[in-house]
């Protein structure tokens, strides 16, 4: 979601209309394996399996399992645009280690290790089938809770909303993408922009759709200076969930943008709270 600020700028230079693809929007990013080194030096508790998932198109995804004893859950986490395992994943599993989870992380197609040509409904579709494949590891399948940050939230949000899991989390999601350009279009840029061309495969893509078919509890997690999805979206998604407020719960994290809303340590009070309602 980052390259909203540079297609709007780009905007006000080519006619003043603001063109926004699935190639805008998805920017993959190869990269390596995540080491049993680097997981041991940053969450010891874990012992890593890597696990390759076949796609019916011939690809493979690349996604690693990570676990520990005792595991109250297990989490199925999808990053966010740029993220990968290799780059990203011993710090995820120092994030989550100390909550008492289990962790299954996954390279979107077409990122890290993962094969396969990118785009959002290939990528839903994957994520289904990687729940299904986590569901069915000895082991693997009980109390999966999904957690999905930024594109990733769309991800864990289509999951949810078409498999059962134990709890879902959200964090620095938006409704839609049309309200997500809205919300984070600089204002100065707003004078000059007469038209946001939204393309086909992004329009109405978020998870405002999602949180009428969403039964699980739902923790919604978003900073309150980030300016790529801003807090008024989470803030949507939250009136739109039709759960109860014992069922669901918005958190705004003072401090935080964008990318850091993990290593506050009011989000993993939060985090922890949201675990123990579910056991």
């Amino acid at each position: 979601m980052k390259q909203s600020r540079l297609l709007l700028f780009l905007a006000l230079l080519s006619g003043c209309t603001a063109q926004i693809r699935e190639s805008d929007f998805i920017r993959p990013l190869r990269d390596g394996p995540l080491s049993a080194p680097s997981v041991a030096a940053a969450a010891p508790a874990y012992s890593l399996t890597e696990h390759r998932i076949a796609r019916p198109d011939g690809g493979r995804l690349y996604a690693v399992h990570l676990r520990q004893p005792g595991a109250r859950a297990t989490i199925l986490y999808f990053g966010g645009n740029g993220y990968t395992i290799g780059r990203y994943g011993a710090w995820t599993a120092s994030i989550f280690a100390p909550l008492g989870v289990d962790l299954m992380i996954v390279d979107h197609r077409g990122y890290g290790l993962s094969e396969g040509t990118t785009g959002i409904a290939a990528m839903e579709a994957d994520a289904l089938a990687v729940f299904d494949y986590l569901r069915d590891l000895p082991g693997g399948g009980r109390r999966i809770v999904l957690h999905g940050h930024s594109l990733g939230s769309f991800i864990a949000g289509h999951v949810a909303a078409n498999r059962p899991a134990a709890g879902v989390v959200l964090e620095s999601s938006a409704t839609t993408t049309e309200e997500w350009v809205a919300a984070s279009t600089p204002g100065a840029a707003k004078l000059f922009i007469r038209k946001v061309d939204i393309g086909e495969g992004l329009r109405g893509r978020g998870n405002l759709a999602n949180m009428a078919r969403i039964d699980e509890p739902v923790l919604l997690l978003v900073g309150a200076k980030d300016i790529t999805t801003p807090p008024r979206l989470s803030q949507g998604l939250y009136a739109a969930s039709p759960l109860p407020s014992t069922r669901k719960t918005l958190r705004t994290i003072e401090g935080a943008g964008h990318e850091n809303v993990m290593t506050r340590p009011e989000t993993i009070r939060a985090y922890r709270a949201f675990l123990a309602a579910l056991d």
